[in-house]
């Protein structure tokens, strides 16, 4: 992989992060100490019926929340491959991972058979 191709899936990956980030800014709070996201509960009012929304928007939100921090991990851990020169190459077997897989995503840890 040349060190301009590189640089480009550093900068996707960039991206990515921060866009994931703004996210999960929208329907979670980020411990300070953790680094960790939270799901924010949104109080509608104390009506039953709007308890009944809150729950089913808390627990969307949650289910969100989860996929979001792992792709968030994933993005994290291809930056550190990158800095230690290991990028695009399968964390199972050391075997190449397709640039066109990687093109599509960045922070792709397997390749694909």
């Amino acid at each position: 992989m040349t060190e301009e191709k590189l640089a480009q899936y550093k900068e996707a990956l960039l991206e990515k992060k921060a866009r994931i980030e703004e996210e999960l800014s929208a329907i979670a709070t980020k411990d300070k100490d953790s680094g960790e996201y939270e799901a924010n509960y949104v109080n509608i009012s104390d009506e039953e019926e709007d308890n009944a929304q809150e729950m089913v928007n808390y627990e969307r939100d949650i289910q969100i929340e989860g996929t979001l921090e792992d792709t968030l991990d994933k993005i994290d851990r291809a930056l550190e491959r990158i800095e230690q020169g290991t990028y695009g190459k399968d964390i199972h077997t050391g075997e190449p991972i397709a640039e066109a897989r990687l093109d599509i995503l960045p922070e792709a840890e397997e390749s694909v058979k």
